[in-house]
């Protein structure tokens, strides 16, 4: 159906051009598959639901104006009915990115990856089997494939085909101190690192149940991974072109060094590590690995072309669509530069995150609660109550001692990579 839509677009462009002289426009099309599996942990059995979708979404602009729209369409004919709803939500200003650049006329269409429910079911039991710690009960986890294929039609004929398939696990475990969530994701088809699931998930369980004392707010903070991702999710809204761009202190901040050596940050469709690969954006531009923060030093935004325009610089292929939206700045594999520096002689070790459902309640601060050890000479002499920190950033960044070399990846954080974060006390007594 995709295909037959793509040929249809070419035409109803080149109609709408037409009828509307001095405009342009663009139709994005999309075809998305999703299977779930929801583990029901009161019988054991699992909850099987399918899914798809066919979207088409229009842009089009004439002089200042512009206008979007996005509708469920089931054929060819009703192209034109979403490029006239975009037509007429037309406005002054910048409310639509302008037109990006050429799309490669990539007329080779992908193929759609098979979703099997049986695969499924096996890699959800083997997961379950292997990860969760003895004598804990899973509270409940869902299983998901999905796949899409995108096109995008220009109304100069240029056209760029798309896809992305994805396969990920999570699971929720109760302990006395509250429930640890976690997940693993890849490719669809790839394997899942389940020995680094299954450690987080023991060392968390460990971290919160049993005695623990009061801790010590004069010592250093080391934030393992699954303790610092949240910090660096917060990081990349502040580098989103429609984030902390709109900021002019951090804008005016790009060349310059706000941030301390030790920390480097990049986004990048190919790490292996990864939870998603992309080799085109949204809009037609190639994505390519992204260094943000040099050592220190701020180099520049995740853009799509509209915040690109807005800032005067080049699009970095980072525009992205959530469902029925136009595009906006996003990352594919964002995650802190591991680096492997020395651990203080003594310091307070988190390790565990309570779920508490969000972890950025407004922008620029990030609130969790976390437990941990307390840590002398690298022996864990003692279990520390969960603490909870509020960090407003980025000036919780500006503090940063340290990264180790334990990059791991967490589809719970929008897919960001965090290494273990060494910083001052940051508690309050």
């Amino acid at each position: 159906m995709l295909d037959a839509l793509a040929e249809a677009a070419r035409a109803r462009l080149e109609a709408f051009s037409r009828e509307h002289a001095g405009s342009r426009a663009e139709l994005f099309l999309s075809e998305g598959r999703r299977l779930t599996l929801e583990y029901e942990a009161s019988t054991g059995a699992f909850t099987l639901n399918q899914g798809g979708s066919l979207l088409a979404a229009a842009r089009v602009w004439q002089g200042e104006r512009s206008g979007f729209a996005t509708l469920p369409v089931s054929g060819p004919e009703e192209l034109s009915r979403v490029l006239t709803a975009a037509a007429r939500r037309m406005s002054a200003g910048p409310a639509v990115s302008p037109l990006g650049p050429p799309v490669p006329d990539a007329s080779s269409p992908l193929s759609f990856p098979e979703l099997s429910a049986q695969r499924a079911r096996e890699r959800a039991e083997h997961l379950l089997g292997t990860v969760i710690p003895p004598g804990r009960v899973v509270q409940a986890a869902l299983f998901a494939q999905s796949a899409a294929r995108t096109v995008l039609v220009r109304g100069d004929g240029g056209l760029a085909h798309g896809g992305s398939s994805r396969e990920e696990a999570f699971v929720r475990c109760e302990t006395s101190r509250g429930a640890i969530v976690d997940a693993v994701a890849s490719p669809l088809g790839a394997s899942w690192p389940l020995e680094s699931l299954r450690a987080r998930l023991a060392e968390g369980v460990e971290a919160l149940e049993g005695p623990a004392e009061a801790v010590d707010v004069n010592l250093p903070l080391v934030l393992r991974p699954a303790v610092a991702v949240p910090l660096v999710e917060a990081l990349l809204w502040l580098l989103r072109g429609d984030g902390g761009a709109s900021l002019p202190a951090l804008v005016r901040a790009v060349g310059k060094k706000p941030f301390p050596s030790v920390l480097s940050v990049q986004d990048d469709p190919l790490h292996p590590l990864g939870t998603q690969q992309l080799a085109i954006d949204d809009e037609g531009v190639p994505v390519r690995a992204l260094r943000l923060i040099e050592e220190g030093r701020l180099l520049g935004f995740l853009h799509s072309v509209g915040t690109a325009a807005r800032l005067g610089v080049e699009p970095n292929g980072r525009g992205l669509r959530l469902e029925g939206t136009p595009p906006a700045p996003g990352p594919v594999n964002f995650f802190v530069v591991p680096r492997g520096d020395a651990l203080p002689e003594r310091y307070t070790e988190l390790v565990a995150r309570v779920e508490t459902f969000t972890t950025m309640p407004r922008p620029g601060m990030v609130s969790l609660v976390a437990g941990g050890w307390e840590v002398h000479a690298g022996r864990r002499v003692r279990r520390v109550a969960p603490v909870d920190l509020s960090l407003p950033m980025p000036e919780t960044f500006r503090t940063l001692q340290g990264v180790g070399m334990d990059l791991t990846f967490f589809p719970t954080a929008g897919g960001c990579g965090a290494p273990t974060l060494v910083f001052p006390p940051l508690l309050r007594g």
